[in-house]
Formats: structure tokens, sequence, C-alpha cells
């Protein structure tokens, strides 16, 4: 579950990631292996180099057994599309990972959902620099989850993009992603917004599930937490 720190997440949109560069090699913990990091190659790939450089791509070997059969298994149905990783876990093996509050100890990655021009091409890659922020909006205010006294902090949250947005939520891959990882039984969990749950079609699906309030949205990435 990540929650996001706006100042933090401000700096890597332009580009503030220069701090992952100065992140020295650390050995991983046991049971911890990092996921491949060619960004122009592969089925499955980080989104940035800079997920690899500060060191934020380990996982489990389970982890990644699922994340790669997933990710080759979403090529068949859509040709040409990888799964794009952003962060996972760093290689301390510790608990939770900053600005998250999980992560860390291999188990739980964020994924970017899948988006198409405003005529319907499928985007290679999410719209924004970090994977982050590509927010998809409830189509009526109704469905919106988190408002009154339940409203999430300014922290945690992001703004609705403008209607006249270049780009759109592709539902049909982001679909079938989240159905293989559901169908994985190495997967616990994967936190969506209640909204998107609906709309694409996991509404009694127990392994799709809303973070809550207190975390930040869950309408422009998948957090999947593996056994």
């Amino acid at each position: 579950m990540r929650i996001m720190v706006l100042a933090a997440a401000a700096a890597l949109l332009t580009g503030g990631c220069d701090r992952f560069a100065k992140t020295p090699p650390v050995k991983p913990a046991p049971g911890l292996v990092a996921l491949p990091c060619d960004a122009g190659n592969g089925p499955l790939r980080p989104h940035s180099r800079s997920y690899c450089v500060g060191q934020r791509h380990y996982v489990t070997a389970p982890a990644r057994a699922g994340l790669a059969g997933a990710a080759e298994a979403l090529m068949i149905h859509s040709p040409g599309t990888p799964v794009i990783y952003m962060e996972a876990s760093w290689p301390l093996g510790r608990r939770p990972m900053p600005p998250h509050l999980s992560h860390g100890d291999g188990r739980q990655i964020d994924l970017a959902l899948f988006y198409t021009d405003a005529k319907g091409a499928a985007l290679p890659r999410p719209p924004t620099r970090s994977g982050f922020g590509a927010y998809e909006p409830p189509r009526r205010e109704s469905e919106r989850r988190c408002t009154g006294a339940e409203k999430r902090s300014a922290r945690n949250d992001g703004k609705d993009p403008p209607a006249d947005r270049t780009w759109r939520l592709d539902e049909t891959r982001t679909a079938e992603l989240v159905r293989l990882l559901s169908a994985d039984r190495r997967v616990r969990r994967i936190f969506l917004e209640p909204h998107l749950k609906a709309r694409l079609g996991f509404s009694n699906d127990p392994k799709v599930r809303f973070a809550g309030c207190q975390a930040a949205r869950h309408d422009d990435h998948l957090h999947v937490d593996f056994f």
C-alpha cells in the first residue's frame, strides 16, 4: 500500500529521481531477487531505469515467477504489450519502504495500468514520467469512495486529469492483467479503486480490494501483494 508524499511525487515526476543514482549497491537479503531492468525489451520491464538504479526492484522468487508468468501470458493475449512495473522493494528485506506503508519485504509491487491515446490507439507506457499519476477518475461523482468524513488527506490524493486529456484508460488490457494476476495462487490481493473494480468486471473477485481512504489512489496503478 503506497502513501504518496506530494513533494516526493512532484520531484519524481519532474525528473527528481537523481537521488536514486546515489544509492550504493547493496547485497540483497536472503530470498530476494532482482526484476529485469531492461526498459526496452522483454515482457516484464521497469517504467524507468531509475527504479533499478535506486534498487527498488527486488521481490521474492515466487513473486518474480508470478510476474513473469503474467507478463508472458499478456504478451500472447495482447502482442507487444509488456507488464510495466514501478516500485517493488529494496534489497534490504525491511518494511515499510518509504514513502509506502508496505513494500520492503519483496512481496509487494506497483504495476502500471494501460492507456490509449484519445483516438483509441494503444500507448506503450503510462503518460507520466514516473508511471504514477495518470488517474482514471470515476465516471460519476457518486462512484467516488473517499468523500466527506472519509476524504483522503491532501498528501495521499491526486487531482483528476482534465476532461480533454490526450489519453484514456485501456480497459481491455488492464482488465486482462488483473485477471491473470488474480488467477495466480501466489497472489494474495490486488488493490484497485472501487469504481474501477466494478467497471473492469471484478465486483465478485475477493482478491481485488479497496486499499482504503488512508492510502494513495489506486486508479493510476495496481498494487499487487504476493504470499
